[in-house]
């Protein structure tokens, strides 16, 4: 499965990847709090002003769920 760009969300700790079966989304869980984000945002995300970068260890694209792979 490959991946489009998608900017700083790859590394931002409020970034979440979800995976529809068909489609894979990057959803912003700043949006649930704050009405200036975008709960799915244009991909890729070049400038944001909630940016946080994940700490060290954590996988930047989490690997695709094995329900979904077969």
């Amino acid at each position: 499965m490959s991946f489009a760009f998608p900017g700083l969300c790859g590394e931002c700790a409020f970034a979440r990847v979800v995976n529809s079966g068909r489609s894979t989304f990057h959803m912003c869980e700043r949006a649930l709090t704050d009405p200036r984000f975008r709960k799915y945002p244009s991909l890729p995300v070049l400038s944001c002003p909630g940016y946080e970068r994940k700490g060290p260890g954590t996988p930047a694209i989490p690997e695709p769920d094995d329900k979904l792979t077969g």
